[in-house]
């Protein structure tokens, strides 16, 4: 056993974690997979690894229980709260297919948005993404349309600031992917006028996630715009 020093010190470090983190009771939590055919072999196996640390970090925040969705497949779990019930779902789906993004987001964003509309004080969502690359969708159903059309509605409605929030978790290392998931977190503001909703991360292999980053860079503009560290 350290000493009580020690013991105190890695208690102090764990307190700004757990504070940021604190955000997330105020969100329904929505993971979203990327099962595409470019998922197969080692990066499925490290998005199940993603999803398993992000639902296990976030649950204890969403008391209500997480949503999993993903881009292909029509499987899909509600009031998540138990590793057990994650990686349950996790095994039912095979990648296979394209990368549609912008399809699922329109899908899952227009759901929310129509509810909202009824119900103001709808509690407020968090999409979580964990992607290899960039989409595969066109025209109306590109990432980027549908989150400048979103984030136009969501200012029409004259919703929070923080009603809603995109977060891209790239795995593998495909340069091209990384260029356009940033241009998504980085331009769209300035380009199009809108409100900040995006945020994205790297996910490297055999290193811890950056929860605070991941959980919250898409719903607190600090932590998007200077990380976890600058908290």
């Amino acid at each position: 056993m350290g000493s009580k020093s020690s013991r105190s010190a890695r208690a102090r470090s764990r307190v700004p974690s757990e504070s940021a983190l604190e955000l997330l009771r105020n969100f329904q939590t929505i993971l979203i997979v990327d099962d595409s055919r470019s998922m197969r072999g080692e990066l499925w196996k490290q998005a199940g690894k993603a999803l398993q640390d992000l639902a296990a970090a976030a649950s204890e925040y969403d008391t209500e229980g997480l949503e999993i969705h993903f881009l292909n497949s029509p499987e899909f779990a509600t009031n998540v709260k138990t590793a057990e019930r994650v990686e349950e779902v996790f095994n039912k789906v095979t990648p296979t297919n394209s990368t549609p993004i912008g399809s699922k987001l329109k899908a899952l964003l227009g759901s929310y948005l129509s509810a909202l509309k009824i119900n103001p004080d709808l509690k407020r969502v968090n999409y979580i993404i964990i992607t290899d690359g960039a989409a595969t969708d066109r025209g109306e159903l590109e990432p980027e349309v549908v989150i400048v059309a979103a984030a136009r509605e969501l200012d029409s409605m004259h919703a929070l600031l923080t009603q809603v929030g995109i977060q891209f978790v790239q795995v593998g290392n495909n340069f091209a992917a990384t260029h356009y998931l940033e241009s998504l977190d980085n331009n769209l503001r300035t380009k199009h006028n809108i409100r900040d909703i995006v945020d994205t991360t790297f996910a490297p292999v055999d290193e811890p996630l950056d929860m605070v980053k991941i959980l919250t860079g898409g719903i607190n503009r600090k932590v998007d715009e200077h990380g976890s560290k600058g908290l």
